[in-house]
């Protein structure tokens, strides 16, 4: 554990298992009672924190909890583990900061998963334990912890590297095992999530970092999101094309003039719905609704990735930190918007709220209060050069309505 002290905070790295160390999705597991690992990794260092922060010269009483991408996961996955909504014990943290996911980003299928159980199948082998395969829990544990930590991670990466083509990444918080223990749609639509105050946030372009380049035809884009989310069914999918138009067939679609393939603007569009913007569009309704304080922003200034990629997934990573130049380490391309962003985010874990010492230049960052398509919320849109401002929560609002449906999300495994 690393702390470090700025603005009157105390700042916490945290070393939790990841990969299929700590998120090995398979109903062998399931048995054992081990999955989850990172998670459970995770809520003890939190209580850790309430036991000692004090010592550190912290208080446990104001503790923010915050990740990006797949630590804003981990951070939903806490934030909504509120199953006994207001009778449970108190939350182990005060706030909560989710960049770039939430406990419904993505798809977060239980153990028995028809790909998860390829995957494990395949995990074996590349281990050494395929022989134990056919052996008792017991047996197969005991050969995993006795394999070689080189051969578990070769392992771990040939997986992952086999599945980033189609997004389908092994190694998640698996539905049914300790703290997501129900589906995280299932938790917004009870309201079963502590009401702390919260920040979500997203880059405008999330999918354009990882969606392949080579997709032509519009059953190219149909086979590629039904591989991503097996569950869609017919209707489903005739909805999709509808929501996002082919740009080979109506001249007059959003994703005209792909930089690579036809369908890349298309299907980026889609898949950045589908695991970012609704999720965290979700995130803010819900916890605005139930009169939590929650702000959303769109971070949306880049940080030199390619113009064909405009800002996609991590653009905001360095700047959260504000990051400069030292030791030969590239900062981020708009130094000013590094001090904004981590003002904001410095006055939150401070004082419970984004709005305080920024210059009088800076927007101030108003609370998301959701009024429907006629009268969206109000998010923060974070640019470069002295652009930064408060809109409206309405782009692909038609889009996110579909894909935050709550009969849907059984399909969507949300």
């Amino acid at each position: 554990m690393s702390l470090s002290q700025t603005s009157n905070s105390l700042s916490q790295a945290h070393h939790y298992q990841v990969n299929s160390l700590g998120f090995l999705p398979t109903p062998v597991f399931e048995r054992l009672g081990i999955l989850n690992l990172g998670l459970l990794d995770q809520q003890l260092l939190l209580q850790f924190l309430q036991k000692h922060l004090q010592a550190f010269g912290g208080d446990s009483d104001r503790i923010t909890i915050g990740g990006r991408s797949a630590g804003a996961h981990s951070v939903g996955i806490h934030l909504n583990h509120n199953y006994n909504k207001t009778t449970g014990p108190s939350p182990l943290f005060s706030q909560a900061l989710l960049q770039s996911g939430s406990v419904t980003s993505r798809s977060f299928p239980n153990a028995s998963y028809s790909l998860y159980q390829a995957q494990f199948a395949r995990y074996l082998n590349l281990t050494g334990c395929g022989g134990s395969a056919k052996g008792t829990d017991e047996e197969i544990l005991a050969c995993l912890r006795a394999a070689p930590i080189a051969a578990i991670q070769s392992a771990s990466s040939l997986l992952y590297y086999e599945s980033e083509y189609s997004i389908t990444w092994p190694f998640q918080p698996t539905r049914g095992g300790p703290l997501l223990e129900q589906a995280g749609s299932v938790s917004g639509k009870n309201g079963q999530f502590y009401h702390v105050p919260t920040i979500t946030t997203n880059v405008p372009n999330e999918a354009k970092l990882y969606t392949p380049g080579d997709l032509i035809t519009n059953d190219d884009f149909l086979a590629y999101v039904h591989t991503l989310i097996p569950g869609l069914n017919a209707q489903d999918l005739s909805d999709l094309e509808g929501l996002y138009p082919d740009p080979a067939n109506h001249t007059h679609s959003p994703y005209t003039n792909s930089p690579n393939s036809t369908q890349y603007n298309r299907v980026s569009a889609a898949v950045t719905d589908f695991m970012y913007v609704c999720p965290g569009q979700e995130t803010a309704i819900r916890m605005s609704t139930a009169g939590v304080p929650v702000y959303k922003s769109v971070f949306a200034t880049n940080n030199s990735f390619p113009t064909w990629q405009s800002i996609p997934h991590t653009s905001d990573t360095k700047y959260t930190w504000a990051e400069t130049l030292q030791g030969g380490t590239k900062g981020v391309q708009y130094p000013e918007v590094g001090n904004l962003l981590h003002a904001y985010f410095a006055d939150f874990v401070v004082s419970g709220s984004p709005n305080g010492r920024q210059s009088q230049e800076a927007p101030e960052w108003a609370k998301y209060v959701d009024g429907g398509k006629k009268l969206p919320g109000l998010q923060l849109r974070i640019e470069a050069f002295g652009n930064s401002r408060v809109e409206g929560d309405g782009i692909r609002r038609i889009q996110c309505e579909w894909w935050r449906d709550e009969e849907r999300a059984a399909r969507l495994e949300k």
